[in-house]
């Protein structure tokens, strides 16, 4: 199979110091990281218990290619590339890097020998320097065990300046962006000579302009040598970005495919076995006599938003869209009660509502999906059966809680919205993105609430789970409930919403009906951009 394969640079150039690619004499240069061609994975197995993450997995990677690696949550992506970082030993199987059989028995062991990886939670320590984190437990020495801190620094300097990011070497990384941080993730994996990096979903935080900084970035190192293994559930980023895509589907290897000759479509039918498409709009149909379950009239809230109007009848499905800074997530948490407008006015089902808190909203009939399902969404203390159930547990009498009962019912639910776990009582860590999102969903729908709130409900989540979700949102408007979606991408609210409301810097820019909508319609709004 073609692939791309840039010539090499030449040693001792200034680049190769740039970038952390260190020339031979240099401080922190290991012979063990010089170029070495082709990565191979051969018959990689390995299994939790019962469970076969990986059932020997096959496939070449290319010496400076950036390759993608996609898959359904639990199809083993994560797996695999925490057995080439040296955090998972596999059962079976080899790594062959440059016709040299890899040993990685510890993470120290693989950036040793050039393989670094960049994770989605940010493994940096937030109360030390910039210079502090890219060479934490590498730190250059003098005689006598003394840092050289001259070294690392200056050292930091070039780094940051390869990678166009404006902050200093001696600043806290608390105090950074979440885009900077992932840029000093990448600049810590590149210090020591990393011919490998791994990226695992980096731009799930960031905003367009932030990841097409990031993709310039990661061209240059590409065409320097660098090995990219690019690991996301955004297949436009991924055909942005990558010249080969391999697809993993329940731990084994199903094909690799050359980004120029196949579609996302095909990509798509490789992950889930069947051929559906997430971005198609499912015709729908609203009565026009359907009553309001949600009027918002000039709602204010200083600085988020202002003069929000809009509405939400029973059985529509409304989009909420709008650009990073537009207020959208904090105009969903004050209608839930969050926070207090400081002016206007909400009618709910009805009648006039200003609630004062989630619990008020709850009791009205309002739930919220929130964004961050791990922080605000599940209690990952508790068990599948325990989060499914909080809303009925709140509401009844503490002492008289019947565990056969409770077990049973949380495994209708598990049964009725399709949620894949070992069990009822699993922590929640154990399901796969899509898999806990449907149990924050399922956890709020039980309560039957006339309004639904939504905020990025399918963030994190692989193209089949995502298919699931929408199809679930669609059910509950069917049966006449309200939903009102907040998504940062632009095609889930055009397959999903009947109509789209468009912010921009916390107002109401105009209003589109769902099936005459494009994407170019709605950007022109949400950017103030007139053709």
């Amino acid at each position: 199979m073609a692939g791309v394969r840039p010539a090499m640079k030449k040693k001792n150039s200034r680049v190769d110091m740039e970038v952390g690619i260190l020339a031979p004499g240099a401080v922190g240069y290991n012979h063990a990281t010089t170029p070495m061609s082709e990565l191979s994975f051969q018959g990689v197995t390995k299994s939790f218990g019962a469970v076969r993450a990986l059932k020997g997995v096959t496939f070449p990677v290319e010496e400076g290619e950036a390759h993608a690696l996609v898959g359904e949550n639990g199809a083993g992506k994560s797996t695999l590339m925490r057995v080439l970082a040296g955090i998972v030993r596999p059962d079976g199987g080899q790594l062959v890097w440059g016709g040299r059989k890899l040993d990685l028995h510890s993470p120290r062991a693989a950036l040793d020998q050039g393989i670094g990886m960049v994770y989605q939670e940010m493994l940096l320590f937030p109360n030390l320097t910039v210079s502090g984190n890219i060479f934490a437990g590498r730190e250059i020495t003098a005689g006598g065990g003394r840092l050289r801190e001259p070294d690392m620094r200056e050292r930091t300097v070039r780094l940051l300046e390869e990678l166009h990011l404006a902050v200093s070497p001696d600043a806290e990384v608390a105090t950074l962006s979440t885009a900077h941080q992932q840029l000093v993730q990448i600049a810590r994996a590149l210090a020591f000579e990393c011919r490998i990096l791994i990226l695992d979903e980096p731009t799930t935080c960031l905003t367009e302009a932030e990841t097409a900084h990031l993709f310039a970035i990661l061209d240059k190192l590409r065409q320097r040598g660098v090995t990219l293994i690019y690991v996301s559930h955004k297949l436009d980023e991924v055909f942005r970005l990558c010249q080969r895509i391999t697809v993993l589907r329940d731990g084994e290897h199903v094909g690799t495919f050359e980004a120029g000759r196949t579609t996302p479509r095909e990509i798509v039918r490789s992950m889930v076995g069947r051929d559906i498409d997430p971005a198609a709009r499912v015709p729908r149909t609203v009565p026009a006599d359907a009553p309001d379950v949600l009027v918002v009239e000039r709602l204010t809230r200083r600085p988020w938003f202002a003069d929000v109007s809009l509405r939400v009848r029973a059985g529509e499905i409304v989009g909420l869209f709008g650009l990073v800074g537009s207020g959208r997530s904090e105009l969903l948490e004050t209608l839930f009660g969050l926070y207090r407008p400081d002016a206007g006015t909400l009618s709910f089902s009805g009648g006039p509502a200003r609630f004062a808190s989630p619990v008020e909203a709850i009791r009205a009939g309002l739930a919220l999906v929130p964004e961050e399902r791990h922080r605000q969404g599940l209690f990952f203390n508790l068990t599948v059966r325990h989060n499914l159930l909080l809303p009925a547990e709140n509401a009844s009498d503490a002492w008289r809680i019947d565990d056969r009962r409770e077990r049973a019912d949380a495994q209708r639910l598990v049964e009725h919205w399709r949620i894949k776990t070992a069990g009822v009582e699993a922590p929640p860590d154990s399901l796969s993105g899509g898999n806990q999102q449907k149990v924050v969903m399922a956890k709020w729908l039980q309560a039957s609430p006339r309004l639904l709130l939504l905020d990025e409900p399918t963030k994190g989540v692989d193209v089949g789970a995502k298919w699931e979700i929408h199809d679930l949102i669609r059910r509950q408007a069917d049966q006449g409930m309200g939903c009102l979606v907040v998504s940062s991408e632009l095609p889930e609210i055009l397959s999903l919403a009947d109509r789209i409301v468009v912010l921009r810097e916390g107002r109401v820019q105009g209003e589109l009906a769902g099936a005459g909508a494009d994407e170019e319609s709605v950007m022109r709004l949400a950017t103030a951009v007139r053709h």
